[in-house]
């Protein structure tokens, strides 16, 4: 493997579940859009993951939103080899 790796894209929530599409048309049913950026400077480094929200469902309200986030996580599994920021202006 040769570093330092990058990954970008986009995850989006839906009612069943998380959905990775990179590019439109993105998922009909979706209640957010969050994009990805990942990079991995080393073979000993963590994983560096921010995930920002850049879209949200006009009809759909916060606490359900939630609801879902809190079913589902995130869309990149936590772990001990990465650290994850999380921005949601929105």
């Amino acid at each position: 493997m040769t570093y330092p790796i990058n990954d970008r894209g986009f995850y989006h929530l839906t009612r069943q579940g998380w959905v990775r599409k990179d590019h439109a048309p993105f998922p009909h049913d979706r209640i957010e859009t969050w994009s990805y950026d990942m990079e991995c400077l080393a073979d000993d480094a963590k994983e560096r993951v921010c995930l920002r929200r850049t879209w949200k469902a006009r009809d759909w309200d916060q606490q359900e939103c939630q609801n879902l986030r809190t079913r589902f996580g995130t869309p990149v599994p936590l772990t001990t080899e990465r650290n994850i920021t999380l921005e949601a202006d929105l």
